[in-house]
């Protein structure tokens, strides 16, 4: 049925309503089109969540039938785009919000600090209890760096953080940590992205004195396996059509 279809506007938006759940052959069929639009393409390329792929070499076949599908579609816009294969049209589309929260974590935010040993003397029993109020007061109140860095080892939420953060003891070492706890204990706030980079840009701006040290890589709170990224998103990708 969708083979009827001979315009760039059907195509278009037969491409943004399809619910990808039903498989992709039908956007595979689109990308392989030369009546498909170039804002179309976009899109499609950047729905297809190409930083997830990003690992994988571009030739070779992913052994998930459905993800190898997305795969395939990915690398057939890869190929055409910068190809001038599409066609250019009055529609248009931005890629820039799937991309302007994308977090990228450097090396060295996985390695350990400088400064005095750290240790947590703090029990899961001690905080469990906490509410909000205590959490803030508790915070606010801790007089020694240890004494927040063992605070900060228990948090689980952005607000949490960001009253860590900006306390004055707060340290390269804490800071790391904080940023390890928002990464695997606070995902799914809307918020947590940015507060990651906040982090990333105030140590790399030496924003935080090297008071305690502190490894990632020794914290059993701490889940990061690093994707080997072996392609890159082409620039032209990052461009408004």
């Amino acid at each position: 049925m969708f083979r009827e279809l001979k315009t760039t506007e059907e195509l278009h938006y037969l491409a943004t309503h399809h619910n990808w759940d039903n498989g992709v052959k039908v956007l595979q069929w689109i990308v392989e089109s030369p009546i498909c639009s170039e804002a179309t393409a976009l899109e499609l390329f950047w729905l297809a969540q190409p930083q997830d792929f990003q690992q994988y070499k571009l030739d070779i076949t992913l052994q998930d039938e459905y993800l190898n599908e997305v795969f395939t579609l990915l690398k057939t816009i890869l190929k055409n785009y910068p190809d001038n294969f599409y066609k250019k049209t009055s529609s248009r589309f931005d890629p820039a919000p799937f991309y302007e929260n994308e977090l990228i974590i450097p090396d060295w935010i996985y390695q350990k600090t400088n400064g005095e040993d750290s240790y947590v003397y703090y029990e899961e029993d001690d905080i469990e209890d906490w509410f909000d109020a205590d959490w803030k007061n508790n915070i606010q109140r801790a007089e020694s760096a240890i004494e927040l860095f063992n605070i900060a080892w228990f948090m689980d939420e952005p607000e949490q953080a960001s009253l860590i953060l900006e306390h004055p003891l707060c340290d390269k070492g804490i800071a790391v940590l904080v940023f390890w706890r928002l990464y695997n204990e606070c995902a799914m706030y809307t918020e947590t992205n940015g507060k990651l980079k906040e982090i990333i840009h105030n140590i790399l701006n030496n924003a935080y004195p090297e008071v305690l040290s502190y490894d990632p890589k020794t914290d059993e709170k701490v889940d990061y396996k690093k994707k080997k990224i072996v392609w890159e998103i082409p620039e032209i990708f990052r461009k408004q059509v």
